[in-house]
């Protein structure tokens, strides 16, 4: 073999190293964005979890006040706005093969507990609407059965809140993989959580009954904006 001939081999010999090279290091920098991405939604799918956490113990307190009107035999013509879930909708889909599947099922779970609050807080704002159009006058006292019906819907929307908190803060708590198992260390748990939960109900509902009515009439109360010693 000639000079030539070896100079061509040793041309074509460095164009290839270089193609292979160029690919290699583009499929790199596929991989580190695609690696890159993913983790963002990883992350965002945690931080949406979080914002719910928060807008969920703002509508705890707006469930918790209806236990205590419901206590003194009252009616309160309002529900509490929809918790939306527009990053889980959005990008699930795109994050599912990336997550093991502790963590899909408990998504899945989560959000599936977010969405039946929101349908079943619908229907009690329209049946509380309802309850308030039949009524002669705004001053005359709440049909027994109205306020017994309204009072068992807003137990069951005040228990589905802190279930929603329940799984939510379950998942904060154990990122890498919840450990969700039938008749084991965490449905023992969550059976005592609910055991617990129907106590508080009581407690708030018993706790209400030496309130005075005309307290709910306030919109505005300093006590709450002051912060304690």
């Amino acid at each position: 073999m000639n000079f030539l001939d070896q100079k061509v081999l040793l041309t074509i010999a460095v164009g290839c190293i270089a193609v292979a090279v160029g690919w290699l290091l583009a499929q790199g920098t596929v991989l580190a964005k695609e690696w890159w991405n993913i983790r963002k939604l990883r992350r965002g799918l945690l931080d949406e979890l979080e914002d719910i956490k928060e807008q969920m113990r703002h509508v705890e307190r707006i469930y918790a006040r209806k236990l205590q009107v419901h206590s003194l035999r009252g009616i309160e013509p309002s529900a509490s706005v929809a918790i939306h879930n527009m990053f889980f909708r959005q990008y699930f889909k795109d994050v599912f093969s990336h997550l093991n599947r502790k963590q899909r099922l408990s998504y899945q779970l989560i959000h599936a507990s977010v969405d039946a609050f929101n349908k079943q807080n619908e229907k009690f704002y329209d049946f509380t609407a309802e309850l308030f159009k039949k009524r002669d006058s705004k001053d005359k006292p709440a049909d027994d059965g109205d306020v017994k019906v309204w009072g068992d819907q807003v137990i069951a929307l005040y228990k589905n809140v802190m279930v929603v908190l329940w799984h939510i803060e379950f998942h904060l708590r154990n990122k890498h993989g919840p450990p969700y198992e039938f008749m084991g260390p965490t449905h023992e748990t969550y059976v005592k959580f609910e055991e617990d939960l129907d106590q508080e109900v009581k407690r708030i509902i018993e706790g209400a009954k030496n309130i005075k009515r005309e307290n709910f009439e306030k919109f505005y109360d300093e006590g709450l904006f002051k912060k304690k010693p």
